[in-house]
């Protein structure tokens, strides 16, 4: 009776693991559940792996069904989890993205340093190109254009703000402080450069205001590439749903009216993402020179929005790097969602994941020769 529970679960697992698969090829505004089962994918896969041990342990013949369903889902396993083992070379062009949660704008590390620590992890990195994501500077106290411009050394870079705020002065306190006369917030992508950018764009996405793609076309020495940087719609869990998982984990109790808005925020998220990553699809097709897509896709490798986006492009993680490659600071540390794709014409040097938690994403620097 036992053995029999065992197959069913070994059957389920089959089952799951190979659904999750078909997240990355069914559109959202589908069969948004097939995206949520995707996101699990390492934790089903990891059944599967338990459940050949335990039939090889056996010698049972059932180790055919996890080693089956292993062998399927292998297109994504590489994807998720890469294993090399070849030297890397900082050498060529040298690109960080990095999702920089604005700086830090409102203390949310509750620590003073963070944003000078940002700055300082850039400078002693030295990328030729800087790809930011959740990037905040404004006229008055954050600086932080001028401060990457003219401390840093990057004199070129596009920042069409996705949201501005401009707030007048009241009262004789801000009157005083704000030297430049109003506050001017800009929030977006940005892209900064030490090489000359000849050309510029932005894909605007129309599910929302704040999210989108910029472009610049980069000239190295005689040659010239296309580096679109992204943000991807993001789940926007608030402090008040962090606080209700923690509570569930605490408890061990489910607090369904929490589980249900967290489902919806995340429907909402896969299916804005999806149309979000084919209107980037389509841009890159339409470019017929070298070009990359990096930035913050906010979903896993086991995804629509990775799998419509990479289509012929390498991904720099899975050529140089090692592990899950983490890049969402948790505290599970197996979640990608931050990536750099370039196309097959340009070669990856080097990849590495800089886990220092001064946001809630770690940068991602890559080597690429042109």
């Amino acid at each position: 009776m036992v053995r029999k529970f065992f197959y069913f679960l070994n059957v389920l697992a089959l089952v799951v693991l190979l659904l999750s698969c078909m997240a990355a090829y069914i559109n959202p505004n589908i069969f948004w559940q097939l995206s949520f089962i995707g996101f699990a994918f390492p934790v089903v896969l990891l059944v599967n792996v338990f459940f050949l041990v335990l039939w090889l342990i056996k010698k049972s013949k059932f180790a055919f069904l996890p080693l089956i369903a292993i062998m399927l889902s292998w297109k994504f396993i590489h994807a998720s989890f890469a294993y090399n083992f070849t030297q890397q070379t900082e050498s060529g062009l040298k690109l960080m993205t990095w999702n920089v949660k604005n700086f830090d704008l409102y203390n949310w590390s509750h620590n003073q340093e963070t944003r000078i620590n940002m700055m300082q992890l850039i400078a002693s990195e030295n990328p030729d190109v800087i790809c930011l994501q959740e990037y905040y500077s404004n006229n008055q106290f954050f600086h932080n254009t001028e401060y990457i411009r003219d401390t840093l050394g990057y004199k070129y870079f596009y920042f069409p703000p996705a949201v501005e705020n401009i707030r007048q002065p009241k009262g004789k306190v801000q009157t005083t402080l704000w030297k430049n006369g109003p506050l001017v917030q800009q929030w977006g992508v940005a892209t900064f450069s030490k090489y000359p950018i000849t050309d510029t764009g932005t894909i605007r996405f129309n599910n929302t205001n704040s999210n989108r793609c910029i472009y610049t076309n980069v000239k190295v020495s005689n040659q010239q590439v296309r580096i679109y940087n992204v943000h991807f719609q993001s789940i926007h869990l608030g402090y008040n749903d962090y606080a209700a998982i923690d509570s569930m984990e605490e408890t061990q109790q489910t607090n369904w009216t929490s589980v249900k808005n967290i489902l919806r925020k995340m429907k909402l998220a896969y299916n804005r993402r999806s149309l979000q990553a084919n209107a980037v699809n389509q841009s890159m097709d339409n470019y017929k020179g070298a070009e990359l897509l990096c930035g913050d896709f906010n979903d896993v490798p086991v995804s629509y929005t990775y799998q419509t986006v990479k289509q012929n492009l390498q991904d720099a993680f899975v050529e140089k790097g090692s592990g899950f490659g983490a890049t969402f600071v948790n505290r599970f540390s197996i979640f990608r969602i931050d990536y750099v794709l370039p196309d097959k014409n340009i070669k990856v040097n080097s990849c590495k994941t800089i886990r220092k938690p001064l946001s809630d994403h770690y940068p991602v620097c890559v080597s690429l020769g042109l």
